[in-house]
């Protein structure tokens, strides 16, 4: 009767149609009688194609073979990109594939960031709960370990790994942080800039510097001697290189997330192509690119297990919201605006961007400064203009003053008020 029952327990699996008589099972090949069995065991877990097994014994987390995929393919590459549904459950995947990290990779250090400190203490709690959840874990760590808030951080000691979790603001309360591998989440909201110029500068040095120039020194004596010098395939998971992953939720095309998401794409297509990357990047590429490293993976709620997520309310969504926001949700598509009177990309347009500071002000065509700041008075040499919404009933009446200039027209009041009954 068990033997009948399996096909139904395992229908989850997806294993239909696939022959399960030629899937090698590893545990078949360790003789655990013998003295080294334990060490077969132990190298067999820190696999990436096997970190299902790692995940449900020592973490106590079952995944889907999908979820098993992504953090292989995670795993493998320097610049992966996740792409998915909401719902999905993007953030506990980032969680568990940052304590993998952790715990496989000695003395490393993992940063995670979000638009902010909110986001990345999403992160934070799935880590704490996994961390409570796994008893094998806890034990195979020291006294140390385990999470840790503080008021500017919070932080999950792996023996002496540790995974941070930062507050970004504008960047400057946490330059100079270093890391081996950075985790964005809701890449979305990060500001472009602040990514760019201080995140990503975390994981600029190598995760082991002089041994690093070492490496690389004597790979190139070697070459010139004409001998060839193999890399440790046992020795790779100690010494894996830096790591930038970008996650998040599809969003505008005119989005900086879209931006990369194209760029990405591109040097995927290229194939390594010099012809095709010269395109991309209007040069030759960088000396030690590879276009292996990047990847992306996009998963709509199309390609999600029955039963994953509630389907009455995706229904709900798709019958109710706009098609561009139910493909940026649900579709894992960037759209390429909204369809409202005023469509996103002209707000954004008339946003001040984030990199005009006190120190690099506007200026206009004169090359006067042009400061956006609230009026009380107005100048009688100018021209405003009112708009009124008199709603008062059900919604705000609403003033909006509008200062007209000779390049640019500028807000320089709002105010709103809405009736109350007693």
């Amino acid at each position: 009767m068990s033997v009948e029952l399996k096909p139904i327990d395992d229908a989850w699996l997806n294993l239909d149609g696939v022959d399960t008589k030629n899937i090698i099972n590893p545990m078949e090949l360790i003789n655990f009688n013998g003295e080294d069995g334990h060490y077969r065991l132990t190298w067999l877990m820190t696999r990436p194609e096997y970190f299902s097994f790692i995940c449900k014994y020592v973490f106590n987390v079952n995944l889907l073979p999908s979820q098993s995929l992504f953090l292989c393919e995670m795993w493998n590459r320097k610049f992966p990109m996740l792409i998915a549904s909401r719902g999905f459950g993007k953030s506990f995947i980032l969680s568990l594939y940052a304590m993998i990290r952790a715990l496989l990779l000695p003395e490393r250090k993992v940063v995670v960031v979000g638009a902010a400190f909110r986001q990345s203490k999403v992160l934070f709690e799935y880590m704490e709960t996994i961390w409570n959840n796994a008893p094998i874990l806890r034990s195979m760590c020291d006294a140390n370990s385990g999470p840790r808030r503080d008021v500017d951080r919070c932080v999950m000691r792996i023996n002496k790994s540790r995974v941070t979790c930062l507050p970004l603001g504008d960047g400057q309360k946490i330059r100079g942080q270093r890391a081996n591998d950075i985790l964005g989440d809701e890449f979305a909201s990060i500001p472009r800039e602040i990514f760019e110029t201080v995140v990503a500068g975390f994981a600029a040095v190598s995760s082991d510097p002089i041994a690093n120039v070492k490496k690389i020194a004597a790979k190139k004596k070697a070459k010139e001697l004409g001998i060839e010098i193999e890399d440790n395939a046992d020795a790779i998971i100690e010494k894996k290189d830096n790591q930038i992953i970008l996650s998040g939720t599809a969003y505008y095309d005119f989005n900086h997330f879209s931006e990369y998401w194209k760029k990405w794409k591109s040097i995927i297509n290229s194939q390594g192509k010099k012809s095709r990357l010269r395109e991309i990047f209007g040069e030759d590429p960088p000396k030690d690119f590879n276009w292996k490293d990047y990847s992306i993976i996009r998963v709509p709620y199309e390609l999600l297990p029955e039963g994953f997520m509630d389907a009455s309310q995706v229904a709900r969504s798709k019958a109710t919201v706009h098609a561009g926001i139910y493909q940026m949700e649900f579709g894992a598509c960037f759209t390429r605006d909204s369809q409202g009177f005023f469509k996103r990309s002209l707000i954004e347009s008339c946003v001040v961007e984030e990199r005009y500071t006190e120190k690099t002000p506007i200026k206009n065509r004169q090359g006067e400064e042009i400061n956006f700041q609230a009026q009380l008075i107005g100048d009688k040499d100018k021209k405003y203009i009112y708009g009124v919404d008199p709603a008062s009933e059900v919604d705000n009446l609403s003033i909006v003053v509008l200062e007209a200039n000779a390049d640019h027209r500028r807000i320089v009041h709002c105010w709103n008020w809405r009736r109350s009954y007693s």
